[in-house]
C-alpha cells in the first residue's frame, strides 16, 4: 500500500500530478488542508477524476466530504482523542476510517474502527527540518485489525528499510512534493514495495 499526503498548500499542478499518480497506480490520495475554504477544496476535487474519488481521503471538513459523495475520511491524533468510544457506533459503515499514532503502544490501543494508522516519523522529515526520525519497538506490536502505515521522510532510497520495519505500508509526503520529478520518484518507491511478498492490505487490497 502506497499513500500520497497532500501538500498543505494548494499548488496549481497538483491536480495534474495527482491524475498522474492514480494513472500509475496510486492506492490513496489524502487531502490535508487545514483552514482552506470549501470552495477551494470543491475545485480541487473537481479537478481529480471523478473515477478516482473512492480513493480520496479527507484530513477535516469531513460533513462536507460527505455531502459531496466521499466516504474516506481521516482522523487526526487530537481529534480521535476527542471521541468517546460511544461516539463511534453511529458512524456510518460505508465510510473508512483512518487516523494517526505516534507509538507502538499507542497503535495497539486503537479501537477497530480504523482501517489503517499513520505511525511517524519513521526516519527525518524531508518537508520539516525539525521533525526527527524516532526508533519503534515492533516487537510490542499487538494490533491485529489496523493496518500500520509509515510516514515521515520515506523516498525512494528508504522505502524498503520502512516495509523491513514492519510497515504494511508506506506514505509519501515530501518526497512527492519536495521532489521535481515526483511522478518518477512515486514510480521507484512502488517498484520497491512491489518486490516484497503480497499481503492483505486495506479493506481486502494488497499492499
Amino acid at each position: 500500500m502506497l499513500i500520497v499526503i497532500s501538500d498543505s498548500d494548494f499548488r496549481p499542478d497538483e491536480a495534474v500530478i495527482v491524475n498522474e499518480l492514480f494513472q500509475a497506480g496510486l492506492d490513496l490520495f489524502h487531502i490535508r488542508k487545514y483552514g482552506a475554504s470549501e470552495e477551494a477544496l470543491l475545485k480541487l476535487v473537481d479537478s481529480i477524476d471523478a473515477k478516482n474519488y473512492s480513493k480520496l481521503v479527507l484530513h477535516h471538513d469531513h460533513e462536507w466530504g460527505k455531502s459531496i459523495g466521499l466516504n474516506r475520511f481521516h482522523y487526526s491524533e487530537k481529534d480521535r482523542k476527542t471521541w468517546y468510544e460511544e461516539d463511534w457506533k453511529g458512524m456510518n459503515s460505508e465510510c473508512i476510517y483512518s487516523t494517526s499514532v505516534h507509538s507502538v503502544e499507542e497503535y495497539n490501543e486503537l479501537a477497530n474502527h480504523f482501517s489503517y494508522a499513520f505511525l511517524s516519523p519513521v526516519f527525518d522529515s524531508i518537508s520539516k527540518s525539525d521533525y526527527k526520525a524516532v526508533k519503534f519497538d515492533f516487537s510490542k506490536r499487538q494490533n491485529k485489525e489496523t493496518k500500520l502505515i509509515g510516514l515521515g521522510g520515506i523516498q525512494a532510497d528508504n522505502v524498503n528499510q520502512a516495509i523491513q520495519m514492519g510497515f504494511d505500508g508506506a506514505a509519501l509526503l515530501g518526497a512527492i512534493w519536495n521532489n521535481p520529478n515526483p511522478i518518477n520518484e512515486w514510480k521507484l518507491c512502488r517498484d520497491v514495495i512491489s518486490q516484497f511478498p503480497l499481503r492483505r492490505g486495506i479493506k481486502g487490497e494488497e499492499v
